[in-house]
């Protein structure tokens, strides 16, 4: 079994309820972070996020897992929805822009430019 992180104290039990019901069902597949890449359409950086409750995984994520565990995605969608709606609540609303949009309040997201946007001060 591996050995996790601890969660992010200000992590909403419901949301918390869901990841370590995650963690638990990713240990019990005995698949890396990368193997279970591998059996689904997520990139081992997403499950790091997913998994260290920096992000909420999307529900099709939640469903994938539950796949590669061998276990009835039912009970773990209802936790995924719940947990999506105290992460929105503590967030302030659900925006339609996607998974993404789930970030946990504590993490930073650095704004990365554009190659195609000229950078101010350089000339051409």
């Amino acid at each position: 079994m591996s050995r996790w992180a601890a969660l992010p104290a200000e992590l909403d039990p419901r949301v918390r309820q869901l990841v370590v019901r995650l963690r638990r069902l990713k240990d019990h597949s005995g698949l890396s972070l990368r193997g279970l890449a591998g059996r689904t359409e997520y990139s081992p950086k997403s499950w790091e996020r997913y998994l260290g409750g920096r992000s909420l995984p999307p529900r099709a994520a939640v469903e994938a897992l539950a796949r590669v565990g061998g276990e009835d995605p039912t009970r773990l969608l209802a936790l995924h929805e719940v947990a999506a709606e105290a992460w929105s609540r503590r967030r302030g609303g659900v925006t339609a822009a996607g998974p993404e949009t789930f970030r946990c309040p504590t993490w930073r997201h650095r704004e990365r430019r554009s190659r195609n946007r000229p950078r101010l001060g350089r000339s051409s």
